[in-house]
């Protein structure tokens, strides 16, 4: 499979992910916010997985480090913040998108989204650091169980 059949099959099947590697092994999700993000890190983690190719729908800061950890290399976004997209250059993730934002807002439209603004000021090269700051607004945002 490649970015171009994930970006076919996320917005074919209403999906918020679908990733991928190259021999046709296929991770999708129809979850809002991080949870996509945290269950492929756990998937990868756990099976040894290194997927290439990511489609979302929403792509953040946040995102583009937990696909960095899973050795995504293509994303592509139908959202892309300015962050997501300065992160994934200095990675060598190939991003592409159909819209890029100054920054993702939260639902309501009315301020910077928490995983935005929870790695404000963080160190990218800190994943212990990243993760914890990602787990804390999973769990207030009911995404994730303490």
């Amino acid at each position: 499979m490649n970015l171009a059949e994930c970006i076919k099959k996320m917005y074919d099947e209403n999906l918020t992910c679908v990733v991928a590697d190259e021999k046709g092994n296929i991770f999708t999700s129809q979850a809002k916010g991080i949870r996509p993000m945290l269950d492929l890190m756990e998937k990868c983690d756990a099976e040894g997985w290194e997927p290439v190719y990511q489609a979302d729908m929403i792509i953040g800061k946040a995102a583009v480090l937990l696909a960095d950890r899973c050795g995504i290399k293509h994303i592509y976004a139908d959202v892309a913040s300015d962050g997501a997209a300065e992160l994934a250059g200095e990675r060598d993730i190939e991003l592409s998108f159909r819209e890029r934002v100054p920054h993702i807002l939260n639902p309501q439209k009315s301020q910077e989204g928490p995983f935005e603004a929870a790695l404000n000021g963080v160190d990218p090269d800190d994943f212990d650091l990243v993760m914890e700051k990602i787990r804390e607004v999973a769990v207030r945002l009911g995404q994730l169980k303490d």
